[in-house]
């Protein structure tokens, strides 16, 4: 039977998915926590799957997975979270997450996820799949011959370097309106949304 740890602060959703789960004779959910803090206060013993909405943050070099992995490094980590954040897959994934779904996914698309983990080690839920797209094509834009250009690139440096805007515009000779139109450049050009997605992509 795999064991199952929750890490999630909304208690009725885990409490449903601990419900659904009891029915099933191959998943037992053996804690579940609000925080990393707290389910680190009284690890278990052994878990197979940690479920979890934790979410890496590339601004703050936030690796939410890598306490867990640590201390349990045989254990797959199912990212679920709220549409808003389905954009992250695939940094969560390439940060150490071994699968990603949605909240609003039914509890039997969960089951069929936490079967995938356990027969292949990996999972993406249908859901999330067209964001995960969207991140590879971003990724392979940027890395695409001469898309971007010098003065493109030199702004995504000083971007990735943490510069305020004021700062970009004084090192790239440029206003602060210029910085802003170049950075929608970008944008447009990789099809992404955000300063996060473009540090993700620059960096990651």
């Amino acid at each position: 039977m795999n064991k199952i740890s929750l890490i999630d602060e909304d208690s009725i959703l885990m409490d449903r998915i601990t419900d659904f789960l009891m029915e099933k004779e191959k998943y037992i959910v053996i804690s579940k926590n609000s925080d990393v803090a707290s389910f680190f206060k009284r690890p278990p013993f052994i878990v197979n799957i940690i479920i979890t909405n934790l979410l890496p943050n590339y601004l703050e070099k936030i690796n939410p997975y890598k306490s867990l992995k640590k201390e349990f490094p045989l254990a797959r980590i199912l990212v679920l979270t709220h549409q808003e954040f389905a954009s992250k897959a695939y940094e969560a994934m390439k940060m150490g997450a071994d699968a990603f779904c949605l909240k609003s996914d039914s509890l039997e698309d969960l089951e069929k996820g936490l079967d995938n983990i356990v027969e292949f080690g990996n999972y993406v839920s249908n859901s999330v799949l067209p964001f995960m797209v969207k991140s590879f094509r971003a990724k392979s834009n940027f890395h695409g011959e001469d898309i971007l250009s010098a003065k493109e690139k030199q702004i995504v440096k000083l971007v990735c370097q943490g510069q305020s805007y004021k700062m970009i515009a004084n090192d790239s000779d440029l206003s602060i309106d210029g910085v802003r139109y170049y950075l929608q450049r970008i944008y447009r050009k990789l099809e992404i949304n955000s300063k996060a997605e473009l540090i993700a992509i620059a960096m990651f």
